[in-house]
């Protein structure tokens, strides 16, 4: 039996399982007619359990259940401030519910999604659809997706309060459609998983912050962003040569974000030895993402994970719904939290030379960057960063013609 041991050390996980076939078979067509030949079933049976045991998926990223209590939340949490990422049960959120409704707005017609186009003469302003090409993290890569960002439901004849505030812009006719409704319903169960999560968060890690109010005053700016992925091949007269992913490499700029997404994979983050790590898509978890601006008020307690998101296999789609959770759009950086000299690095030097190229809010390591954020509004800061992604996207009237021409 000891020469099957070797198989159990593989650092593979997966060949294990590649070495069942040459575990013992059992004699006689299975018939076990003596107590050695008892022994031997048995060990070939445990062997192939702890074999299945050993490749099931063991997900980097930790878990965070909201209902279990701070005491067992803490361990999780500091990881997961570490790494920049966890998982979260305890929601009580309809993912499945919520998918299905944005595949149903994403199987409109498409000129009745065009009608619904976010750039509507306000730079920065994220309402309403995206078409594929319509915006990129970096300006050499395709982001291969079409989108639609909603929020807050303000008044269409209410004055707007800042740049981020505005109408929703719904495609036409779609009052009373059910997915609608689902999606109006899936914004506020989110923002609220959110805020339970930040402040069970700020207190398991006693984080210098006042837990209550991190999200205080972004309910009417924060916003949903539903995605649906295309596989490399398809569109292939948009931005022919360009290389295409799904979401180019880029930190989050605000305090967190929430995403489900469906069972396709594709989200990866970068570990600390410069490695990427896919974030799994199980049934009943979302994932939250620590940000940028979280980073800098915890003075670093906090990481703000540089990730990407690849486009799925071929013939295969990937859907996605993402919050970002914004502070009030006239938040400032305590100015002691800007000029703190003992904050670490916002990045190791190994997920810098991985990353290469990627976009976030300011360079956290650089004393002066960081003063931005003390002087200028948050809100101010983000549509600015909204405006340059915009600029990145490829020709709109290009795209609409179905022309190669970009």
């Amino acid at each position: 039996r000891t020469r099957w041991l070797p198989h159990l050390s593989c650092r593979r996980p997966g060949a294990l399982l590649c070495a069942l076939p040459h575990l013992p078979k059992i004699p006689n067509g299975g018939m076990i007619r003596s107590r050695r030949e008892l022994i031997n079933a048995t060990s070939i049976f445990a062997v192939a359990a702890l074999a299945a045991l050993c490749c099931q998926p063991r997900p980097s990223v930790p878990l965070v259940d909201l209902r279990a209590p701070a005491s067992v939340q803490r361990e999780a949490w500091a990881a997961g401030a570490a790494l920049g990422a966890v998982r979260l049960v305890g929601h009580d959120l309809d993912i499945a519910a919520a998918l299905n409704a944005s595949r149903s707005l994403f199987a409109l017609p498409e000129p009745t999604k065009l009608a619904a186009g976010s750039l509507d003469g306000r730079p920065g302003f994220q309402r309403g659809y995206l078409a594929i090409g319509g915006e990129s993290g970096l300006a050499a890569n395709l982001e291969l997706k079409e989108g639609f960002c909603y929020g807050y439901e303000w008044p269409a004849n209410a004055p707007v309060e800042n740049g981020l505030c505005g109408p929703n812009l719904w495609p036409e006719g779609s009052e009373g459609a059910p997915w609608r409704a689902e999606l109006t319903h899936y914004f506020h169960a989110a923002a609220g998983a959110m805020q339970r999560a930040t402040a069970h968060m700020a207190e398991a890690l006693l984080l210098p912050v006042d837990a209550a109010s991190l999200l205080r005053g972004g309910e009417r700016i924060s916003i949903m962003r539903l995605f649906h992925y295309f596989s490399a091949a398809e569109h292939a007269h948009i931005a022919p040569g360009k290389p295409r992913t799904g979401s180019s490499a880029h930190t989050d700029w605000h305090v967190a974000t929430l995403i489900a997404q469906d069972g396709t994979g594709g989200l990866q983050l970068l570990g600390a030895d410069g490695a990427w790590v896919g974030v799994p898509p199980l049934a009943g978890e979302v994932v939250v993402l620590l940000g940028d601006y979280l980073h800098l008020l915890s003075r670093g307690a906090t990481h703000s994970p540089i990730h990407r998101v690849l486009l799925p296999p071929e013939r295969r789609h990937r859907y996605s719904l993402t919050l970002f959770g914004y502070p009030s759009f006239d938040a400032t950086l305590p100015a002691e939290a800007a000029a703190a000299a003992e904050l670490p690095p916002s990045h190791t030097r190994a997920q810098l030379a991985a990353a290469g190229a990627f976009n976030t809010l300011v360079n956290g390591s650089d004393p002066q960057a960081r003063l931005r954020l003390a002087e200028e509004a948050f809100g101010d800061l983000v549509l600015d960063k909204w405006r340059g992604v915009a600029a990145n996207r490829v020709g709109s009237r290009s795209y609409r013609a179905g022309s190669d021409a970009v």
